[in-house]
């Protein structure tokens, strides 16, 4: 087989796989729509949706994530609002965030196609919805999808930068890492290794781009200062929280897996780990033997990486690191390992690799499809219970903001508080704190009389801790929606 032959069959191979990962997308957008749902966290952005923008951001500020992905959904919603156009909201959601992979699916048939040739193009477009658990991640309204598409925007950015270092694209570079910025720390985490990155290249083959690489880096911290005493503010409230936890290897283990498979079989997540680790060998080899040609592809390694690294010193010091927190890292990660391929021999090496991508894919495909069903399961009961506690005879004292957005929208026929802090007793009326930690703070009526005909329901984080109530109060479990417990407020007089 000539080399020419060999192009034509890696042009074959990247065009069935970009309509493979076309029909997959169908697919998926098919299931939002037969089988919406809503994620744990998808409730906050549903309820974040009937805000104003100013409180929307303030309350984004209580939690733990920046406000970019959050707009990107409240505006449109707006929008149709003020149109006077009825719509669903999680349907909405859920196309706000398939609208980045079309974006990216764009990408791959333009800008990767015509440089890297129909291989990688098609492979990365296969990659970046089959592998791991990015069926489910670009199917949830979250910011994953968004940080994705910024995050590869960037890195291909950076890519021509190596190239060809003109003004254009340390500005594309700049913009991509800003909004990067506001949409997720981990993809923040993600551009300081591309910066990183960036810098030795450029002190090593080009210094005359010193000066744009720190205006650049300037420019970006100075308009991300606005968000940093935020973000101070939440790595205070979040350190040794419900969340912060000490790394294990295990999870370590699990992490480099979960670039091919989200699995929890310890066979499965060994079969990713070495594949991730045979293919980086091989990059360092081939960067040794050509540094220009392998650079930028060595760099999307290097990426997730070095974001892994900084997930798990977030664990170690601030709070829990999911892997779907390495979602867009994983997206270089694909772009790079994509080119990598295109350019092996097509029958020695290209064929087994896509055989076995294909029944990674396969394997990932048919788990999240059967966990959609059963998101979508759990929604509809989800939803029962809280049209069952929706009404004028209840009062649900909720234990913060956050799950306040969560649930207000679906309990407002009855009565909802938030809890009061202790600085806020003033302002709490009839209300009296009786349960008071770090953890959890609720209130009940001064004068129980007053809901003498009333449902009293605290909903509180379920995280292990036992409530103790003083003497006469007691709390009856009725229901619980994702990991917020509701429970009945018994008071024996």
């Amino acid at each position: 087989m000539n080399l020419n032959e060999t192009n034509i069959y890696k042009d074959y191979l990247g065009k069935f796989l970009f309509i493979l990962s076309l029909v997959i997308f169908g697919l998926m957008v098919f299931l939002i729509i037969q089988k919406p749902f809503l994620h744990i966290d998808e409730w906050f952005t549903k309820g974040l949706m009937t805000l104003s923008l100013r409180d929307m951001v303030h309350i984004t500020a209580g939690d733990v994530h920046p406000p970019l992905y959050y707009i990107t959904v409240w505006a449109p919603a707006k929008v149709l609002n003020l149109l006077h156009i009825k719509f669903d909201k999680i349907i909405l959601m859920k196309m706000m965030s398939a609208i980045p992979y079309l974006i990216l699916y764009t990408i791959s048939y333009t800008k990767i196609r015509k440089d890297y040739g129909w291989l990688a193009g098609g492979l990365f477009a296969f990659t970046l919805i089959a592998m791991s658990s990015f069926f489910t991640v670009f199917s949830i309204a979250r910011m994953y999808p968004l940080g994705t598409l910024l995050l590869v925007c960037g890195f291909i950015s950076a890519g021509e930068i190596l190239k060809e270092p003109k003004l254009k694209n340390w500005v594309i570079l700049t913009v991509m890492a800003i909004l990067g910025a506001y949409t997720h720390y981990f993809v923040a985490f993600s551009f300081i290794v591309l910066y990183i990155l960036l810098l030795a290249h450029i002190l090593i083959n080009n210094k005359s781009q010193l000066k744009m690489w720190i205006y650049s880096a300037i420019y970006g911290i100075l308009c991300f200062i606005p968000w940093m005493f935020v973000l101070y503010n939440q790595m205070i409230e979040d350190q040794g929280g419900n969340w912060s936890n000490t790394i294990s290897l295990d999870a370590i283990f699990e992490f480099f897996s979960s670039a091919f498979t989200s699995s929890s079989d310890m066979l499965i997540q060994t079969i990713g780990v070495i594949i991730f680790l045979a293919l980086f060998i091989f990059i360092l080899i081939q960067y040794k033997k050509s540094p220009k040609e392998n650079e930028f592809i060595l760099f999307g390694f290097l990426i997730f990486i070095g974001t892994l690294l900084s997930g798990i010193l977030a664990a170690i010091f601030f709070r829990n690191t999911a892997d779907r927190y390495l979602v867009p890292a994983m997206g270089v990660l694909w772009l790079s390992i994509s080119i990598l391929v295109s350019r092996l021999d097509f029958k020695k090496l290209v064929i087994p690799i896509v055989i076995a991508l294909l029944l990674f894919g396969a394997f990932n495909l048919s788990g999240q499809i059967d966990e959609i069903s059963k998101n979508h399961d759990k929604l509809v009961k989800d939803q029962k219970f809280l049209d069952s506690i929706n009404n004028n005879d209840s009062v649900v004292i909720i234990n913060s903001k956050v799950k306040l957005v969560h649930f207000y929208n679906e309990l407002k026929k009855g009565t909802v508080y938030e809890d009061y802090t202790i600085g806020h007793r003033e302002g709490a009326r009839d209300w009296a704190k009786i349960y008071d930690n770090k953890n959890s703070k609720f209130l009940i009526p001064d004068d129980v009389n007053k809901y003498k005909d009333k449902n009293i329901y605290m909903a509180y984080r379920d995280d292990g801790t036992k409530l103790d109530l003083p003497p006469g109060y007691s709390l009856e479990p009725v229901g619980r929606v994702e990991n917020c417990q509701f429970s009945k407020l018994i008071h024996s007089s």
